[in-house]
């Protein structure tokens, strides 16, 4: 799903936050907020891509805050292919976001003091196998409803395929899977596990790094993170990275490196995904399977993920193409529970085969809310969530409002 943007923001604007914390395919998605619009559904590209809204002079606005304001489906293939500063001075303390919350406009139902999770400061990419798929339902739920420009189904199944993905900070949200599920603090869930705090910019501001809290600037609008909560280090350039960056200038195509990665170019800096380490091979710059030849889809892009496409199922076993060569993929291995399923004439490795799990650009089955209970596809298993149960009071689906699930969601009273 598409929507196109009420105005066209600033190109300046349009790079600087997909560099920061994108869609992962960088589309034009937007929700209304009470008084204006937001660029890839979040508080981060407030008065960033529109000067329309004003958090106040010094005031912070975060992903969840403590005021009254605001493959394929967890498969491998088938139908989808330091210091916590969470806010204040940023400084590389531990900084909760209280003290970078007054006169600001914050979001969510309760308040980072009414979290009753903590977030892991030394956090572990977690392997598919490990993650609990209750879990990710909660965790996703929290984030469709926050940070609605995935969506809840689409956020369930970047989770579940984040091993598949390059070290970015979207393909690393899992690493406070437990903080997510379990905070029961509706949308302050996100400022309190992810430490992301949104301000209005200081009359100097650049870039910069402290310890691992990258804070950055673009367009009236100042972003921190903490780096450290996604196992990534502060760079300057690159914002949150997990080895040195190495700057380019995206004139040579994707290559193959000596590990069997796929090497590309970025935001204007080097990236790698895995390939040899997940069992393919990488070849001319694409991961590729190691069977016969077989026809990929050309839709999807191969870089910054591995996508294979089911074709079929053999026991437990999923068939499927990628990179124009045939593989195998083990079910079991791509999460607990997990087996070979089909849908229509769609194969993945799921949980069941109840509904169409989403890929990661788009949600076959649109969530859908019944009084408080949450609704949506989670690698093809039909979840139910009482939103109530995570720290929100209700649920509603209403693109003219923002509302994408658990409500309240991100609002500006």
């Amino acid at each position: 799903m598409t929507f196109p943007l009420a105005t066209s923001p600033p190109p300046s604007c349009l790079r600087w936050w997909c560099r920061l914390l994108r869609d992962r395919s960088c589309r034009r998605y937007r929700f209304r907020m009470h008084r204006g619009y937001v660029l890839f559904g979040s508080l981060l590209a407030l008065s960033a891509c529109g000067s329309s809204v004003s958090s106040g002079s010094g005031g912070s606005t975060s992903l969840g805050g403590t005021d009254s304001g605001a493959a394929g489906g967890g498969a491998a293939g088938g139908g989808a292919a330091g210091g916590d500063a969470a806010g204040g001075d940023a400084t590389g303390g531990d900084a909760t976001g209280a003290n970078a919350a007054t006169g600001g406009a914050r979001a969510g139902a309760g308040g980072l003091s009414v979290c009753h999770s903590e977030p892991d400061l030394t956090p572990s990419f977690p392997a598919p196998g490990a993650l609990d798929p209750d879990l990710v339902a909660r965790a996703a739920a929290v984030l469709g409803s926050c940070i609605p420009d995935d969506g809840v189904a689409r956020n369930a199944t970047h989770l579940w395929l984040e091993h598949l993905g390059a070290p970015r900070i979207y393909f690393r949200l899992g690493e406070q899977l437990d903080c997510l599920a379990n905070a029961d603090c509706g949308c302050s869930a996100v400022e309190h596990c992810l430490g992301l705090v949104y301000r209005a910019t200081p009359s100097v501001c650049a870039s910069s790094c402290n310890g691992d809290v990258f804070a950055g600037c673009g367009d009236g609008a100042e972003s921190t993170l903490n780096c450290s909560r996604f196992g990534l280090s502060c760079d300057q350039g690159a914002n949150c990275v997990a080895e040195a960056a190495v700057a380019c200038d995206g004139s040579q195509g994707s290559t193959c490196s000596a590990q069997g990665e796929v090497t590309f170019c970025d935001d204007g800096f080097l990236r790698k995904t895995p390939c040899q380490a997940l069992g393919y091979r990488c070849v001319d710059g694409k991961c590729a399977g190691l069977g016969d030849t077989c026809a990929s889809d050309s839709s999807f892009s191969q870089l910054e993920a591995v996508r294979p496409v089911g074709t079929g199922c053999t026991g437990g076993t999923l068939q499927a193409c990628l990179g124009g060569h045939t593989t195998s993929i083990d079910c079991a291995t791509q999460g607990p529970g997990f087996s070979c399923q089909s849908l229509g004439d769609s194969f993945f490795c799921g949980l069941a085969a109840e509904c169409m799990p989403a890929d990661n650009y788009s949600s076959p089955e649109a969530a859908s809310c019944d009084g408080t209970t949450l609704s949506f596809c989670n690698a093809g298993r039909l979840e139910h969530l009482d939103c109530t149960a995570l720290g929100f009071t209700g649920c509603e689906l209403d693109r003219a409002l923002g509302h994408y699930g658990c409500t309240p969601g991100a609002t500006l009273q």
